[in-house]
């Protein structure tokens, strides 16, 4: 009796004193995804490959040098079917990630009129149903690091809050153009893969 009552007094809502309900929050949830990158079959790892089912797979210890002469075929081994199998998961989980990612996914370069790297920006981009976020790096001897602190987003139209600073951008050929102001100064830039 005892243990069920310490089960259901877990389970209960969890509020604090003189709180009706509990404090509903507003960050975003960490969820595992949903596809994982390899599930080996039921079968992994007691499957005789063809071809190794007779010989010793050890590799012999190396106790001196070996030239290159020495070597018959190749440098390695060549991989398995499960190493096959892993890593074509590897890549179909990474295909199937980016084609979820939105159009602004990735790593960008923010450049002046005349071609320089102003900073780079690292931004993740869920869809249009959820939030533009990302980071930036200025270039430069004594680099800034920071978080973007807002980001707005319509058709063909980019505003990024930077801390000091904000990108006014419009879509165009290679990227995006437009204007950064920071410290009261305004100048013309681009944004490119």
């Amino acid at each position: 009796m005892f243990v069920f009552s310490l089960i259901s007094l877990a389970v209960s809502s969890a509020t604090a004193p003189g709180q009706s309900s509990p404090v509903p929050y507003t960050a975003q949830v960490y969820q595992a995804p949903v596809v994982r990158p390899f599930e080996p079959p039921s079968n992994f790892g007691r499957v005789t490959e063809e071809g190794d089912g007779g010989g010793d797979t050890r590799l012999r210890v190396i106790t001196a040098p070996v030239s290159v002469e020495a070597y018959r075929r190749s440098y390695e081994h060549a991989p398995s079917r499960a190493d096959n199998a892993y890593d074509a998961g590897v890549d179909n989980a990474e295909r199937t990630m980016d084609a979820r990612m939105g159009p602004l996914d990735g790593r960008w370069r923010l450049k002046d009129g005349e071609g320089r790297t102003l900073m780079t920006l690292s931004l993740m981009d869920q869809g249009e149903s959820k939030p533009l976020e990302g980071a930036y790096r200025t270039a430069g001897a004594e680099a800034e690091v920071g978080p973007l602190t807002a980001a707005e987003r319509s058709a063909g139209l980019l505003v990024l809050d930077l801390y000091g600073g904000r990108l006014a951008l419009r879509a165009s050929g290679e990227g995006w153009s437009g204007t950064l102001v920071q410290d009261g100064r305004e100048r013309a830039v681009t944004l490119v893969r």
